[in-house]
């Protein structure tokens, strides 16, 4: 083995740089100039290189940090959902769908009309003591793309982190909204966006075995983890079928008007 103890193998996965190995109950990630050691029997972590300056801070705390903390949450029944989340009239939504289906851009319109958010694309899922689901934000800070901001102003100053190879700002929306952040919210409907080049926006039920594929699809590297993916791809199977679960068709008349956007994603409307 090389000086820091990992081993020679090839790596199990390289996605963006960031690279596993693992030899029994020991995983090694590899970033750059940064390693880390965990070890799952005894939860422990170990990590070594350079001080990161100011313009990899994000990428340290977010995506180098963060990828070996998921594998030992996954252990104690937290499961990680590329999804955004939020509470409308009291029900909690999930959205999904891939970088730019428009997870960010809904939960921004529902924000505008009083909903209260949880996150615009990082949550994770637990199933409590007792029946239902609860969904917390894994990043509570927002991503947006630069279009976005050149038509917002106000939100423009407040994006002041570049997410490294994204074009992407983030911001965190508790200094623009603080009393609308909720901490966790029971998911009743799963909303799967996808932007149509249409005027007119829709919404339609898809089956609970759709529902699974497209929460499957939104967070694809839930296999990396072999020893936790059962466990995981289980919860996913319980969410599509405990909730309602529709497809988002979004035109451009809900860019116009945030109002019709609640009006097609109302309780009252998809109940």
């Amino acid at each position: 083995m090389p000086a820091n103890g990992a081993p020679r193998s090839d790596a199990l996965f390289n996605w963006r740089g960031l690279s596993l190995k693992r030899e029994g109950d020991r995983l090694w990630f590899s970033y750059r100039a940064w390693e880390l050691e965990l070890d799952l029997r005894t939860f422990t972590l170990r990590c070594w290189g350079p001080d990161p300056e100011a313009s990899d801070g994000l990428n340290f705390r977010e995506f180098f940090l963060l990828s070996p903390l998921l594998f030992l949450m996954r252990r104690l029944g937290h499961f990680e959902m590329h999804a955004a989340g939020c509470l409308l009239d009291e029900q909690g939504y999930l959205f999904v769908g891939p970088s730019g289906s428009g997870k960010t851009s809904t939960v921004l319109s529902l924000i505008a009309l009083g909903a209260k958010y949880l996150s615009d694309d990082a949550i994770l899922i637990s199933r409590p003591r007792g029946n239902g689901f609860a969904a917390r934000a894994l990043r509570r800070s927002f991503s947006l793309k630069p279009d976005y901001l050149l038509h917002d102003p106000e939100l423009a100053g407040h994006a002041n982190e570049l997410v490294y190879g994204t074009g992407k700002r983030r911001l965190d929306p508790r200094q623009i909204w603080p009393a609308q952040y909720v901490s966790v919210i029971q998911p009743q409907f799963v909303i799967a966006c996808k932007l149509a080049d249409q005027e007119t926006s829709e919404i339609v039920s898809i089956s609970k075995a759709e529902a699974l594929a497209r929460l499957v699809a939104s967070t694809p590297w839930i296999a990396f983890d072999q020893s936790s993916a059962p466990d995981h791809l289980g919860v996913f199977a319980s969410l599509a079928e405990s909730c309602r679960t529709f497809e988002l068709k979004a035109g451009r008349d809900v860019f116009r008007n945030g109002a019709r956007l609640a009006s097609l994603l109302a309780p009252g409307v998809l109940a």
